[in-house]
């Protein structure tokens, strides 16, 4: 893909600078807001707090003093989205491994400090949707071992972590399943302890799905539509009898082979849906493949994930906005 050359333009008044470093000043004193906003203590309801306050997810989910909205009401009311009208902004990779994405590039804290200020540029460019935070632990690691073990799992101690902090912060968990030799359902009823909790989600990734007799990397692995449905009815069933909130389920995909029957993936009560464009590459052409999976007839919200060091030139925040169909998830690695 050609880069256009700038044109030089005659010398004056840098007004396109100075707008700029308006703007940057701007985003900088939005983000130190928003950090120091998430760092503070929800005061429980009716404390005295100012009116109008902004919810994290953790209080819309009874883990910030309103326990009553943990529940669907007597009436049989809708579960409460953590998808719909908002926009998921996640932080992927493994603790302590740099080449899997951020999570593992930076200590905890940093790493959620950045978190917090790349929501925050997302909050100051859309004033209609909450943005929520997201730390997207890889759980389950595809290794390459075509016995058994093809799968490296995450301790409980890690996990754990991960969650009391985005707790404490205002964030949310997505726990990334590679599947390896093992399948979808079997992987996801391992995190249930987790996914008991109503601020904690799911992402399959299918790309290294792959029979016993292929190592995971030697190529592109595959889940079906029933897979897939029959996740979404596990997690529509752990909803009903815990009385959570609906479940985030990503799926990613960057190739048609990724998925196969997709047109038989059904829309699960109690469950979220999102294919997750998670290629890497120009932007065009992420752009272009987003809009083939992300916004396909089977998927009910799409998502896509920024490669901020194999992207060639990663999509801006104002880019990813504009994005149509608006995506609902937006994944950094």
């Amino acid at each position: 893909m050609r880069i256009a050359r700038r044109r030089s333009v005659p010398a004056g008044i840098p007004w396109a600078a100075i707008a700029a470093a308006v703007a940057a000043v701007a985003l900088a004193v939005i983000a130190a807001l928003s950090a120091a906003r998430v760092r503070q203590p929800v005061q429980p309801a009716g404390s005295g707090g100012a009116s109008g306050q902004t919810l994290t997810m953790a209080d819309a989910f009874g883990l910030g003093g309103l326990a009553g909205l943990r529940a669907p009401n007597a009436h049989g009311a809708a579960l409460p989205s953590p998808v719909e009208g908002n926009l998921v902004v996640s932080y992927y990779g493994v603790p302590q491994t740099p080449s899997m994405g951020i999570l593992g590039q930076e200590p905890l804290e940093q790493a959620a400090d950045l978190l917090a200020e790349r929501a925050a540029r997302f909050r100051f460019l859309t004033r209609s949707w909450d943005v929520r935070p997201a730390l997207h632990l890889v759980y389950a690691v595809a290794q390459p071992d075509a016995g058994a073990g093809s799968l490296q799992y995450l301790d409980d101690r890690t996990v754990r972590d991960f969650i009391a902090l985005a707790r404490r912060r205002g964030f949310v968990v997505i726990l990334d399943l590679q599947i390896g030799h093992s399948n979808a359902l079997a992987e996801v009823q391992r995190v249930l302890p987790y996914l008991r909790e109503p601020d904690v989600f799911v992402a399959l990734d299918p790309e290294f799905a792959l029979p016993s007799s292929t190592t995971p990397g030697d190529r592109i692995g595959s889940i079906d539509a029933a897979d897939i449905n029959a996740v979404q009815g596990y997690l529509a069933q752990l909803t009903a009898a815990e009385r959570l909130p609906r479940k985030m389920l990503i799926v990613h995909q960057f190739d048609g082979s990724m998925i196969t029957h997709p047109e038989a993936i059904q829309r699960g009560a109690g469950v979220d849906l999102v294919i997750d464009m998670d290629g890497y590459g120009p932007a065009g052409v992420k752009v272009a493949k987003y809009r083939r999976y992300g916004g396909a007839p089977y998927a009910p919200y799409g998502g896509i994930k920024v490669f901020l060091q194999h992207d060639p030139d990663p999509l801006s925040e104002a880019s990813l906005l504009a994005l149509e169909p608006r995506p609902g998830l937006i994944v950094y690695q």
